[in-house]
């Protein structure tokens, strides 16, 4: 037999007390005469000795009595043959306090339930015991070594996180937290649901000094339904065009839901709204259609009500919608005119001219897409910014020149782009056209018509692509591109086997050649992604097109009020923002320069937590025997989670046993005080004569 609070012993030194008691309680006896005292000498013999008898019996009870409640303080218990924590121990207690811990339980919710088990194993160690706590937070607080009472008040302030981070995040942050403790002994406990999505017990590794338990909360399980995600068909945002959202949403309940409304909000106004259905355990897509307005940033939020999981009832996100797209055209003469009528005479577009040897360099980085025309040579200077245009999320659009340097091969090679070859004079017709394309999709009506194709006299040859991805937008009769787009990092590198010029044939003056080339201008706004997820999504690139960019950006929350400062790089035309988990909380955040608004961008939590299937006990049983690590699972409900603790570390308590006999050593002496030696009471029966 051990005990957890040997110091208690000491208190053993009470039991002098009924001792000394009993050695100095000396009685007074009266003295009576009698004139026959033979009788009486003999009951006062036979009294005292019964006397003597009883004050034993009751110092005994007494002495019990107390010896078994000092013992029952000092904790006794019978040690597992493996027990290793008579010198202390490290307790470890991760507490999951993600979203899916707002699920119903029996007594409230799973974090209600959770913190009262954190609490009860706590209680059931010393304070000579050392305490780490893990929450989903990861704080500074919980990266310390912390003492019975820190710990305690920290249980009190926990709250639903926002953030959820992976198994193999949560052991290594814990670890590097017990490392600090100078316990030999660490003992780790588990509070969660355990979610099939993030749980792997294939990661927890222990050693001889290690113990792990899990303990599962039991839920009443919960129809859990999330907005997954959302996209639309077209990139292209223009006043007046009608656009099409889809919008996943995904049903992780066990029973079928029909007509679930889901709305559509933009800037605040409602745009659209639809019934949908959707089977137990599925998702599906809804399309959702409207007309877009007004020009600038637009702030969407798609909406839908369930409980009580709600992190995922609404979904932001923000896209931008422009009046004009500026295009800058770098040429060997004072200008081209099929260029200016293709790009100059739409309002759509800001059409920008210069010579190739005045290149407006800060006109560039304003600019979503540049033709190059006819350029002979590419100077190193013009290189390498078209080079950052390109990479940043530009288009750039080139038309060979007759007579070319390798300047113009090498820069295209450089950029993982096809390059020109040879000139071929021979007249060929466009054979084929890709109706599949973005720059050719929804331009042809009916695609079952004869085309009245283009035709080249002359050609130069496009070869090699290198790593990037290609797409052959038109093509020539002998299969060879006429018009090809080439993936550069962010951004487009578009090459043309002609020019616009009459030597090359009539694509120039071809309405089905310039409809690929007025939609590269169209799209060629570069669009900020919808939105980030929280812990995932780090970083986002922007584009700055307002004059003085020199100043530090900040993000600040439009509900709440949340503010932070982002890492941020220029890049190109773009500043790169690194978000490194500052963000907490769904919500749109403007894009802050000294005070002013230059944009807003859209933050949603991840959407893992809305799977509420967990493993049940039996489940992590199993899995616990199979894993070859020190690791069991506590099965009682939370009121037994302390007596649990200590049992399965430390072995069977036996306080309660000693408390039971010194109580019963008490009874026992009142019972003996109040009833041995009590005269009996003898009946005389008077004879009437």
């Amino acid at each position: 037999m051990a005990f957890a609070n040997p110091a208690l012993l000491f208190g053993l030194a009470a039991i002098l007390v009924p001792i000394i008691i009993h050695l100095f309680n000396f009685r007074r006896y009266k003295t009576v005469y009698f004139s026959n005292v033979k009788m009486l000498e003999d009951i006062k013999k036979k009294t005292k000795r019964e006397q003597t008898i009883q004050q034993l019996v009751v110092l005994a009870l007494r002495v019990l009595g107390i010896a078994a409640l000092v013992l029952a303080f000092a904790q006794p218990f019978i040690p597992n043959s493996n027990s290793k924590s008579r010198n202390g121990n490290l307790v470890s207690i991760f507490l999951d306090n993600s979203y899916s811990m707002e699920a119903n339980s029996k007594d409230g919710t799973l974090l209600y339930e959770a913190v009262d088990a954190a609490k009860n194993i706590v209680n059931a160690f010393g304070f000579n015991d050392d305490f780490v706590l893990t929450t989903q937070d990861f704080t500074g607080e919980e990266s310390h070594i912390l003492n019975k009472d820190q710990i305690l008040e920290l249980l009190d302030n926990i709250k639903v996180s926002p953030k959820s981070h992976t198994w193999k995040e949560i052991l290594t942050f814990e670890e590097n937290t017990c490392s600090n403790s100078q316990k030999g002994n660490i003992v780790h406990y588990y509070i969660s649901d355990f979610q099939k999505n993030n749980f792997n017990i294939a990661l927890m590794r222990t050693d001889s000094s290690t113990s792990s338990f899990l303990v599962p909360l039991p839920t009443q399980y919960s129809n859990n339904v999330g907005i997954d995600s959302c996209w639309f068909l077209s990139p292209v945002f223009k006043v007046g065009n009608q656009v099409t959202l889809f919008a996943r949403i995904h049903n992780y309940g066990e029973e079928e839901l029909n007509k679930l409304p889901l709305k559509l909000y933009v800037n605040d106004k409602q745009k659209a709204v639809a019934a949908i259905d959707i089977p137990a355990g599925a998702y599906t897509d809804c399309r959702m259609v409207y007309n877009i307005e007004e020009v600038g940033t637009q702030c969407a939020r798609l909406v839908l009500e369930d409980a009580p999981i709600t992190f995922d009832d609404q979904l932001f996100f923000t896209y931008e919608v422009t009046d004009n797209t500026r295009i800058a055209a770098i040429t060997d003469r004072d200008g081209n005119r099929f260029l200016s009528a293709l790009f100059g005479k739409d309002s759509v577009f800001t059409y920008l001219p210069m010579p190739y040897t005045q290149v407006n360099y800060s006109q560039l980085k304003q600019c979503g897409v540049v033709v190059l025309n006819e350029i002979p040579k590419i100077s190193s200077g013009l290189a390498d910014e078209l080079s950052k245009f390109v990479k940043s999320g530009g288009t750039l659009l080139v038309f060979p020149a007759t007579e070319t340097d390798n300047s113009v091969r090498q820069f295209l090679s450089s950029l993982g782009s096809g390059t020109y070859g040879s000139l071929l004079k021979k007249e060929l017709k466009c054979s084929s056209i890709n109706t599949e394309s973005l720059y050719f999709k929804g331009a042809l009506e009916n695609r079952n018509d004869r085309l009245d194709m283009p035709t080249t006299l002359q050609h130069h040859e496009i070869k090699g692509g290198g790593t990037s991805g290609s797409e052959v937008i038109m093509s020539l009769e002998d299969g060879s591109p006429l018009l090809t787009a080439y993936t550069v990092d962010k951004g487009k590198v578009i090459l043309s086997a002609v020019a616009l010029q009459d030597a090359y044939g009539n694509c120039h003056r071809h309405a089905l050649f310039f409809v690929p080339l007025h939609n590269i201008g169209i799209m060629s706004v570069m669009q900020n992604k919808l939105y980030n997820i929280i812990g995932v999504d780090q970083m986002q690139s922007i584009a700055l097109r307002a004059p003085g960019r020199d100043g530090t950006l900040s993000l600040k929350a439009r509900k709440g009020g949340e503010e932070f400062i982002p890492e941020q790089r220029s890049i190109g035309n773009e500043t790169a923002l690194y978000f490194h988990n500052q963000a907490t909380t769904s919500n749109f955040y403007d894009i802050l320069l000294d005070g002013t608004k230059m944009g807003t961008i859209a933050f949603n939590q991840n959407r893992k937590e809305s799977d509420l299937s967990c493993y049940d006990e039996d489940e992590l049983t199993k899995a616990a025997k199979s894993s070859d690590q020190n690791i069991d699972v506590i099965k009682t409900g939370t009121k037994n989670i302390a007596q649990s603790a200590t049992e399965k570390l430390n072995g069977k308590p036996l306080w309660i046993y000693f408390i039971i006999f010194s109580l019963l050593c008490f009874l026992a002496e009142i019972a003996v005080l109040r009833f041995w030696g009590k005269p009996k009471v003898r009946e005389e029966k008077t004879i009437n004569n």
